[in-house]
């Protein structure tokens, strides 16, 4: 899909954020654990049609409707001083009235014109801009990408929501100390989200942990268990006043704010399993999420938004009513009969309990 991440379980069950804008067909950026190297290739060349797609949806939009710029390249790596694809595509978004989640691990943030735009659109809440580090102190991983520190630099230069990404969160890399990471950006950024590490099974021997579990549904795909660390990390944000948010870890209980910082642009919603976790129990034979974009809501959009919606829409209602895909997702949800209870859970000890 041109202007959304296809359906999954994983993506249509946990992510608000399923539309998308790519301005560029590769990195240049070779971070080593980035894994959408697995679903491009080539030479790095603008996307120009991106443009000119998301400029005819736009003007028939009469919701905010949040967009990810972007999700398979950087938006504002270099090729961006030229082809300058990103800003065209802001500066449609700025005029038809549409939130953007600026995801970079560039410094042109603070660069004009970028700079200009992005904080003409934080005047209207209209962005949110999601700067991702592995670490503050190390690159090793990321060869290509500015300095972790020039990246905050930047961060701090603009006046616009600001979400910090731990993105990937990598055991025995990312930080010695939660609490002393936190404090270091907790007068720089509204909000931190942390995204565990995930590589494919035959790549962890690179990294020095120990523990994984299956994060795809193949088996393929794993992710670094390490939920005492969010845990860590969710109490320094707690004690220096930030919120925090986490990326497909299905851990609601930790969450303090809408991962992807939706909460700053006032966008209109698609539900997620978070939704159903707040509701404590869901009857599968009455499913209503209201204020939420679901069911009729979707029949007002533009084709190829409201198809790629419903094709989301329709693999989550699937995963709701699998025990198997339901387990696999979260831990904190379980299904009973026709119903989906949510589970209450100590955050000290993990322990769990039913609902009450």
């Amino acid at each position: 899909m041109e202007l959304a991440i296809n359906p999954s379980k994983i993506i249509s069950s946990l992510c608000y954020s399923v539309l998308r804008l790519e301005p560029y067909t590769n990195c240049s950026f070779g971070c080593v654990y980035c894994y959408a190297k697995w679903y491009r290739g080539g030479r790095i060349k603008p996307r120009p049609k991106a443009i000119g797609m998301f400029s005819k949806v736009a003007k028939k939009l009469d919701l905010r409707l949040p967009f990810r710029l972007a999700t398979l390249s950087d938006p504002l790596q270099d090729i961006e001083e030229e082809a300058k694809v990103s800003l065209k595509l802001m500066e449609i978004a700025y005029q038809n009235d549409i939130p953007i989640l600026l995801s970079t691990k560039s410094d042109r943030i603070s660069k004009n014109p970028w700079k200009g735009m992005i904080e003409e659109m934080g005047k209207n809440d209209l962005i949110v801009v999601q700067m991702s580090v592995s670490s503050l102190d190390r690159q090793d991983l990321e060869p290509k990408a500015p300095p972790p520190l020039e990246r905050l630099k930047a961060l701090e230069g603009i006046e616009a929501p600001k979400i910090l990404r731990l993105q990937p969160l990598i055991p025995n890399y990312s930080f010695e100390s939660a609490e002393e990471f936190v404090e270091r950006v907790k007068d720089i950024v509204n909000q931190i989200t942390v995204e565990p590490l995930r590589v494919e099974k035959s790549e962890t021997k690179r990294y020095n942990w120990d523990r994984w579990s299956p994060y795809s549904f193949e088996g393929v795909i794993v992710k670094a268990e390490c939920y005492e660390l969010l845990l860590e990390l969710r109490k320094a944000c707690d004690k220096f006043g930030i919120s925090f948010g986490l990326c497909k870890e299905g851990y609601f209980n930790l969450e303090t704010a809408n991962c992807c910082g939706m909460h700053y642009v006032d966008a209109k919603l698609r539900p997620t399993l978070r939704e159903v976790y707040k509701a404590g129990v869901v009857d599968l034979n009455n499913l209503d999420f209201k204020d939420f974009l679901f069911g009729d809501w979707l029949f007002s959009l533009p084709s190829p938004i409201k198809k790629a919606l419903r094709y989301h829409e329709k693999v989550f209602l699937k995963c709701l009513r699998d025990s198997a895909c339901l387990n696999h997702l979260t831990p904190l949800l379980k299904k009973v009969d026709s119903k989906i209870v949510a589970i209450s859970v100590d955050m000290k000890r993990g322990s769990e309990a039913d609902y009450q």
